[in-house]
């Protein structure tokens, strides 16, 4: 292991973010962490339970000196999956050797989806330096010679604390935890255990001092667990049919993260030799394989919430990529052919996030992002400065900038709906009233969808590009107009 090269995988994992930072809020969960900035209360979603309390501090304090919420969340998204990768190098080296080390981190550098989140308002980044740093830690312990106690107590401490800012890691490294203490003394691990508990509770009667008290957390919680439920999970109404939804949005996301990686991962188990040695640790690749899916216990029969979530599992990926890469060296009888697997396995997945124009690649950052504001800009010219603007995944977001931010004009009326229930209709009206019906007042007789996910139909509906090709599809003369919406589908019947 080197210490120049990891501080190199460092300072590539920066340079090659910084120009994909982002400038606008990115999806629904960012922009209840930028009110958590401002006043932390996970039952009023600011952010959604448990609360994420010391992700929520660290931001806040990069905030206090930037200014600007997204900005302080985009800053903590570069710097931590810069010390994901330089610490997936070192971790890879103490698990194998140099060979696998640089090329994990390769890997890791150039995944799409991981690059892209490098300069979002996102903490999944920060989950994969956590997870890794972790896992680390829990593995020094297992294979120390001496000073097991001592090492099992360290990890058991930043487990704790890496629980405090994502909660998901109590699941995903109790495992590995479980494998330490094995390895570790009685005393060591009851000390262990009950570091690590206090670490916990400290946490909870932290977040909920900050967030109104134990009560309110409690309901958090339950608010938060029934929607998951209710949604996603096997345990709520969708029963078994929970895991097809699940294991494909999964498998989804595993693929646009790993792409062409995906054909190394099948080399180690396919390859008799590299089977062998493998086995030859068993405890190594118990310790590899356990914490690479352990998260699946929760992917598959709760919740796997969007691309993010798999950065838990993508290291370890790029361990057993880096190790099916040797593998097909080894069983090509080119050894010397390993630098040139890796580099063609990074670079062609480089060139997937650069070069097309995928989900997350840097196209599509581009697109989304710009396209924030070049909605915003022309929303706000006169002849769309007082529309109805209708939006589902994103409405979050243009609430933020109509009500929160106030970049967009406060003569719009944001019409934000879950695409989740059921087929309604509704009567275009110029006149708006409050839900007491109170006060009202009047508005242009124009909709204008936000979303590019919505599909629109029925007459009259002119479509404006956006510079980087976002899109408005906007309908005019709409005074008692019938508006029927269906999941992602918006009808206008004239």
């Amino acid at each position: 292991m080197s210490w120049r090269v990891a501080g190199i995988f460092f300072a590539l994992g920066v340079l090659t973010r910084i120009p994909f930072q982002t400038e606008f809020l990115w999806a629904h969960d960012s922009v209840l962490y930028a009110r958590a900035i401002e006043r932390f209360d996970p039952l009023d979603q600011r952010p959604q339970a448990p609360g994420y309390l010391y992700y929520v501090l660290l931001i806040r304090a990069v905030f206090a000196i930037v200014g600007d919420p997204n900005r302080a969340m985009t800053l903590v998204s570069l710097v931590a999956g810069a010390v994901a990768i330089a610490l997936l190098y070192i971790f890879a080296a103490r698990l194998y050797d140099e060979r696998t080390a640089r090329a994990s981190g390769a890997f890791m550098l150039t995944a799409v989806t991981f690059w892209a989140y490098g300069g979002v308002a996102y903490p999944y980044t920060l989950l994969a330096a956590l997870s890794i740093g972790c896992a680390l830690l829990f593995w020094l312990a297992i294979r120390a010679d001496t000073g097991r106690g001592p090492r099992l107590a360290l990890a058991t401490a930043a487990y704790g604390i890496a629980i405090g800012f994502r909660f998901d890691l109590a699941v995903f490294l109790a495992p590995l935890w479980l494998m330490a203490a094995l390895a570790a003394g009685l005393l060591w691990t009851l000390a262990s255990a009950a570091l690590g508990a206090l670490l916990v509770m400290g946490w909870f009667f932290a977040s909920a001092a900050q967030g109104g008290g134990v009560n309110a957390m409690l309901e958090a919680f339950r608010v938060q667990g029934k929607f998951v439920d209710d949604r996603y999970s096997v345990f709520g109404d969708l029963g078994l049919r929970a895991l097809y939804g699940n294991s494909y949005e999964l498998a989804r996301y595993l693929g646009r993260g790993l792409s062409f990686l995906a054909p190394l991962l099948a080399a180690v188990p396919l390859s008799a030799g590299a089977r062998r040695i493998e086995l030859s640790d068993r405890r190594r690749v118990t310790f590899v394989l356990v914490w690479t899916l352990a998260p699946l216990a929760i992917y598959i029969p709760i919740h796997v919430g969007e691309y993010g979530y798999i950065f838990s599992m993508l290291p370890g990926l790029c361990v057993i990529a880096a190790r099916g890469a040797i593998a097909l060296a080894r069983g090509s009888r080119m050894p010397r052919s390993l630098p040139w697997i890796v580099a063609t396995a990074a670079l062609v997945n480089a060139a997937v996030f650069l070069v097309s124009d995928t989900p997350l690649s840097a196209r599509d950052v581009v697109r989304h992002d710009r396209g924030v504001g070049e909605r915003i800009q022309r929303l706000n010219q006169p002849d769309l400065a007082g529309a109805t603007i209708l939006a589902a995944y994103d409405g979050l977001v243009v609430e933020y900038y109509l009500s929160d931010d106030e970049r967009l004009s406060t003569n719009h009326v944001l019409i934000s709906y879950d695409p989740a229930l059921p087929r309604r209709e509704m009567s275009f009206s110029t006149r708006v009233c409050n839900t007491a019906g109170d006060a009202c007042r009047d508005r242009d007789p124009v909709i204008a969808v936000w979303d590019d996910l919505i599909r629109v139909s029925g007459s009259g509906w002119e479509e404006i590009t956006m510079p980087h090709g976002a899109k408005l599809r906007v309908a005019r003369n709409m005074n008692n107009i019938k508006v029927i919406i269906d999941g992602l589908s918006v009808e206008v019947v004239r």
